[in-house]
């Protein structure tokens, strides 16, 4: 089965991921979003892909071969994510060998149509399920938006601009005007109606000055609309940059610690941290009587280095000494009885071992006994306990 997430740019350029799997998704949706959300989380990553000024993801490199460390990253991402949801996936049906390679059908995803895709499984070659959501992330709206707010405020500060130039220009007319309103008034006009004259287009450069003034305010304070908006844009960066490093750590941590546990389990593979005892229907922990003991189960917490079948070799001694069994080959050489527990890696385990004894109640005396466990020759765990009378 082959899933892909496609993010068309626009006609020409394609972006996407494909997984290839042995088994059906039941959950397509989720698959689909977990698609998307790796695709923008290597975009905001900015190795192979990366956010344009349009909010748009782009290719980021001429060749992803010269980025294989990145693609190997998210092969395994996607790999152990997949793998830790056994619970979204079922076997492919049986091939059909009648069906002919030719024949396709193709049907639009929606949350009632599992069964319906897996019903089409068995009578078609070909199966192709499409889901389309053309809603982009809410991070590249955000940079879509600071973009066009950005684009906005200079397209404003150069309309400004050309708006003072113009003012410059009309100052300078008025300046050769009031020359020939001067020229004009020593032959037509008083003395008085000449100052007056002079009085009105002092006025008029004034305010001229005062408007100027104003939009020099107006477009200081766009400057630093758009300086505010750049420094978002790039804390926002240096945001993601920090996230990158931290989380390149911690995976080089995790691989050393995983070095250290691996070697360590050459050592000891497995580790014994506690055993309670019972006997018969009583409880674990409790006060074990001597009239009313059948079989003695231990009980242990296990702390698991491997992965696999585990033998736990058991040593039960009595007041007497080693028990064992009387039956021949029942009790492997030096041992009571030995048990097989399957053990999962790098996690805490209850293991439930098997009882030793007998049927009938009263089957142990009173006394001091002990219990150990070995594995591979090695003791893992000792402990001494008292039947009492």
């Amino acid at each position: 089965m082959y899933y892909s997430y496609l993010y068309k740019k626009n006609a020409s350029s394609i972006y996407g991921l494909s997984v290839v799997c042995g088994e059906v998704c039941l959950n397509l949706k989720w698959l689909y979003e977990y698609l998307q959300k790796t695709l923008e989380v290597s975009a905001n990553k900015g190795v192979l892909f990366n956010y344009d000024k349009q909010g748009q993801i782009r290719k980021n490199v001429v060749s992803f071969a010269t980025e294989a460390a990145e693609i190997d990253n998210i092969f395994r991402d996607i790999k152990n994510d997949l793998e830790r949801r056994p619970l979204f996936w079922e076997q492919l049906p049986p091939e059909d060998l009648s069906v002919p390679l030719t024949s396709k059908i193709a049907l639009a995803f929606n949350d009632d149509d599992k069964a319906k895709i897996t019903e089409a499984l068995r009578h078609y070659h070909n199966v192709v399920v499409t889901m389309e959501n053309t809603l982009p992330s809410s991070f590249s709206q955000t940079v879509l938006r600071l973009n066009s707010e950005k684009e906005q405020l200079l397209v404003q500060k150069n309309g400004l601009e050309v708006e003072i130039e113009a003012l410059k220009r009309q100052k300078k007319q008025y300046k050769w005007v009031i020359i020939l309103s001067l020229l004009v008034a020593i032959g037509l006009i008083a003395i008085v109606s000449f100052n007056q004259n002079v009085n009105e287009l002092r006025s008029i450069l004034k305010s001229r000055d005062v408007s100027i003034d104003s939009l020099n305010v107006v477009i200081g304070n766009k400057n630093q609309a758009i300086t505010t908006q750049e420094e978002i844009i790039n804390r926002k960066d240096r945001e993601l940059r920090t996230i990158k490093t931290e989380k390149e750590v911690i995976q080089t941590e995790l691989a050393e610690a995983k070095s250290v546990l691996d070697n360590v389990a050459q050592q000891i593979p497995v580790y014994i941290s506690s055993m309670v005892l019972k006997t018969g229907d009583g409880d674990y922990g409790d006060t074990i009587y001597s009239k009313n003991t059948t079989y003695i189960y231990p009980r242990i917490e296990v702390y698991s280095l491997v992965e696999g079948n585990v033998d736990f070799y058991i040593k039960f001694f009595t007041p007497n000494g080693l028990s064992t069994s009387s039956t021949p080959g029942e009790s492997p050489s030096g041992y009571s009885y030995k048990d097989e527990e399957t053990l999962s890696k790098y996690k805490k385990q209850t293991v439930y071992l098997s009882g030793w004894g007998g049927k009938s109640k009263g089957h142990w005396r009173n006394g001091s006994y002990r219990i150990e466990v070995w594995h591979k020759g090695k003791l893992l765990y000792e402990k001494r306990f008292t039947i009492y009378q």
